[in-house]
């Protein structure tokens, strides 16, 4: 084991890694399911990084989050330090751009105008690259412990981040990076992959359980009227006089395609063929190709000092590539809905399977891991994976049966038909009980924002003596990691920390001993009744002939709490998992959650009166460690 850095194994660890090298070296694929702390990881890093050194092979590591890259950053700087290899990573430009950071431009945007800046000689970042030798460029980047201290490093040598990081990878050994920044291309099966050779690289998947709804949500769009109005006037600003005239011409179009679509049917591609043939697919087709040429560069203007990136027209460039992927695939569906008074026509990709399944074969092998894969004949189902080449491996989780107590509040529920202002009075004075009778690091997840707002401000009424720590949705990289260190600090004392289920502290983030012993978790995840949920549920019956609402609404929302409960699973000292809502105690969510769950999981009445109670007689090994 070459490239494992620990001295010890924890238990499982060693016929993991054998069974990824076999594996493989087999040209086979795998799909991992292991509890958070197992060190999935490292394992899975140290058997990919052997078979890539034996069979001269790279390796691309994708992420769900930026913040989850220094994670894995952090394991492959143990690695390097025992046995060197190089590697790298890449986020988006936007990310990584010093010379537009000021301005509030989107990824696109910044990627016109840096190559507007480089070409015309105005960026003495990458300018200044263009001094570096390569050993020093790959230094750079292997020594950097984090996102954020490596652009504190190439922003203090004044050159770009972007360009050392692009330089790097092609004499990287390992390659991470994150789904969005790897697959923003609406169907990516022609993404740039010219960073390596894929059918010479390993593809790693982490956090895969969240793969098809990443993926299905990169691929939507969604285009208002306003938007339409604001891409002819943006025409006309520009000088554009035929464009614009031609994208007017598109407005009755739009709204009988919306018509048709809300009042008759999101399905029949018959009809919007019909009425797109009506107003001239030819005609369509060669606004497309004006378009395109205008989005994917930059426009001189007299009213302007600075070279002017189009934004509106690229939106309409973008609904008219869509109306063709819909004339074609059938996972394209569109739906209408209404916000504020205004209509907004939903491109939505209900099963991304089929780019999914392009995009893996791609590589000479692909790991999936995840602490909550679930069913494997679902998965397979869903993502088209072939079975006969790929390997299920389920590593029995050790000593949690013993080291962890789940216990379901039956006098709680969250159902949205019984949400009142008791409801949250009482849900706000349950996590008080908890917090007040455990001095502990302890997380509070919500099945969504909307439930955290009406409960956390209860909560604050109570006047608390725990420091409280809140999720923002909108906190940038930096913000989170000092929240979620500072939370972290307090593990001596006890400190609570209010998140989502599937948000950034809840998934991915990993507690070390004592950071965070006892989780709360305040509802069940079900999603919405959208319409664009009832066309994803229309389609899988249809397509899977699956249970519907156990794959795209039950099964999702059970992974999302399973992730949250997971965030203990790496203490030494017992923990503890509540689950406040009723709905955990029927017997088909019993049998969907994990089997370190199932075995310690007790029913009991979280209130003041019973709550010491109960764990008395059900957890007095954590009860007597509560202060150390």
């Amino acid at each position: 084991m070459a490239y494992f850095p620990y001295d010890s194994y924890r238990k499982g660890q060693v016929e993991l890694i054998e069974s990824i090298k076999s594996c493989l070296a087999d040209h086979q694929n795998m799909v991992i399911e292991a509890t958070s702390g197992f060190g999935k990881t490292v394992s899975v890093l140290s058997a990919t990084l052997e078979v890539a050194e034996k069979f001269n092979l790279s390796i691309l590591y994708l992420c769900r989050t930026k913040r989850e890259i220094d994670r894995v950053v952090e394991e492959a700087k143990k690695i390097q330090a025992k046995k060197y290899f190089t590697f790298s990573f890449l986020v988006s430009k936007a990310d990584l751009c010093f010379l537009y950071s000021n301005r509030k431009l989107d990824a696109h945007a910044i990627s016109i105008l840096c190559k507007y800046s480089i070409s015309n000689d105005l960026c003495n970042y990458w300018n200044n690259c263009q001094l570096l030798e390569p050993n020093i460029i790959s230094t750079l980047v292997s020594k950097t412990d984090n996102l954020s201290s490596y652009l504190l490093t190439t922003k203090a040598h004044h050159i770009c981040a972007y360009e050392v990081a692009k330089r790097s990878l092609f004499s990287s050994k390992l390659i991470i990076s994150t789904y969005s920044s790897m697959l923003q291309d609406p169907f990516f099966s022609s993404v740039d992959l010219s960073i390596c050779d894929p059918s010479k690289t390993i593809l790693i998947l982490d956090e895969a359980h969240n793969l098809y709804d990443i993926i299905s949500g990169l691929q939507s769009f969604e285009i208002d009227e306003e938007d339409i109005e604001d891409s002819i006037a943006e025409a006309y600003r520009l000088g554009l006089i035929d464009l614009a005239r031609k994208i007017e011409s598109l407005r009755p179009l739009y709204n009988r395609i919306c018509y048709l679509v809300d009042k008759i049917s999101a399905h029949d591609r018959v009809i919007v063929r019909s009425e797109l043939n009506k107003y001239s697919l030819n005609e369509i087709a060669l606004l497309q190709n004006l378009l395109a040429k205008y989005v994917k560069s930059t426009v001189g203007t007299s009213f302007l000092s600075t070279p002017y990136v189009i934004g509106n027209l690229a939106k309409i460039y973008v609904f008219i590539n869509y109306l063709f992927l819909y004339l074609q695939c059938e996972n394209i569906l569109m739906l209408v809905e209404g916000k504020h008074g205004r209509k907004s026509l939903v491109f939505i990709n209900v099963d991304p399977s089929d780019e999914i399944h392009a995009f893996l074969n791609k590589f000479r092998s692909f790991i999936m891991m995840s602490a909550t894969v679930g069913s494997p004949r679902i998965y397979h189902q869903i993502l088209k994976i072939d079975p006969t080449n790929t390997r299920f491996y389920y590593v029995e989780p050790q000593n949690l049966e013993q080291n962890v107590l789940v216990v379901v509040d039956k006098g709680i529920t969250t159902k949205y038909k019984q949400r009142s202002q008791q409801m949250f009075d009482k849900i706000a004075r349950r996590i008080y009980t908890i917090s007040e009778s455990l001095p502990l690091n302890i997380g509070v997840f919500f099945s969504s924002y909307a439930m955290l707002s009406s409960t956390m401000p209860i909560f604050c009424s109570y006047n608390t003596h725990k420091p409280i720590f809140k999720e923002d949705p909108n906190m940038t990289l930096n913000e989170a990691n000092k929240l979620c260190e500072q939370y972290k600090s307090h593990k001596s004392s006890g400190a609570v920390l209010f998140g989502v289920q599937g948000g950034r502290f809840s998934e991915g983030e990993d507690y070390q001993d004592g950071e965070m012993r006892a989780v709360i978790i305040v509802g069940l995840a079900l999603p919405p009744p959208t319409k664009r949920l009832f066309l994803r549920m229309g389609y899988i019956k249809r397509t899977f002939s699956q249970n519907a609402f156990l794959v795209a609404m039950l099964d999702p929302a059970i992974k999302k709490a399973v992730q949250a409960a997971g965030r203990i699973t790496r203490n030494s000292l017992p923990s503890v998992v509540f689950l406040l809502d009723s709905r955990f105690g029927s017997n088909l969510i019993i049998e969907m959650l994990p089997i370190w769950m199932k075995r310690t999981l007790i029913f009991g009445n979280l209130d003041e009166s019973s709550f010491i109670q109960v764990l008395n007689n059900s957890f007095p090994i954590f009860m007597s460690n509560l202060n150390r």
